[in-house]
């Protein structure tokens, strides 16, 4: 029983350092970058990226950029991948010299429609 409550506990402890980004104090972090793009890979449209719930101890930047897409291998997109496409990417950076966790809340509209809302823990070190 002891055996299986400590895998038990090992497990948990995995999947909640994979579910957390990490970052060291002051350090930009790359938190969420999204797009819109044609097979063509010109823009669809702009995508509107905001904070839902800003960080306790730190702060958010967003800006439109050139992003490398991820589209799958069967997306007809996917050559889109191997070029920048215009898109928006949010940062988080701490306050310098804070350690310990925060959490952000992003909200992503796209152009034809859908939302996405992603919350995001942070483990600054």
């Amino acid at each position: 029983m002891r055996i299986v409550l400590t895998c038990l506990g090992l497990l948990l402890s995995v999947v909640s350092a994979q579910a957390d980004k990490v970052v060291a104090s002051g350090k930009p972090l790359m938190l969420y970058e999204a797009y819109s793009t044609n097979p063509d890979c010109s823009s669809a449209g702009g995508v509107v990226l905001r904070v839902a719930q800003s960080p306790e101890h730190g702060r958010v930047s967003i800006r439109q950029t050139g992003v490398f897409p991820k589209f799958p291998e069967a997306n007809p997109r996917s050559a889109c991948n191997r070029r920048r496409v215009p898109g928006v990417q949010a940062t988080y950076t701490s306050q310098r010299g804070y350690l310990g966790t925060d959490y952000v809340v992003l909200e992503a509209l796209f152009p034809a429609g859908r939302g996405v809302r992603i919350r995001f823990p942070i483990r600054v070190m």
